[in-house]
């Protein structure tokens, strides 16, 4: 949603957008692989509790960066190129 209102407005924010959904869609589909099978074992599901501990801190970071003007990238898949 960010993205989808700053790109046309604002390249810095709609940057930073892209570089979260980045981190989603890296993140995502491993969660739902965690959360899969830890109904099989259940101790995956710290892996998947470690997961989301994880991603919060990443954007908390992310969200300090970009309210001080600076540049962040996360260490993800780049499935949305962004012009840092």
């Amino acid at each position: 949603m960010v993205y989808l209102v700053s790109r046309d407005k604002n390249k810095y924010f709609a940057d930073h957008a892209k570089e979260g959904m980045n981190l989603h869609f890296t993140f995502f589909p491993v969660f739902l692989l965690l959360t899969f099978i830890s109904k099989k074992w259940s101790a995956v599901s710290i892996l998947s509790f470690t997961l989301i501990i994880l991603e919060t801190i990443l954007i908390l970071i992310a969200a300090i960066y970009t309210l001080n003007g600076k540049k962040f990238s996360y260490p993800v898949i780049r499935y949305f190129k962004v012009n840092h």
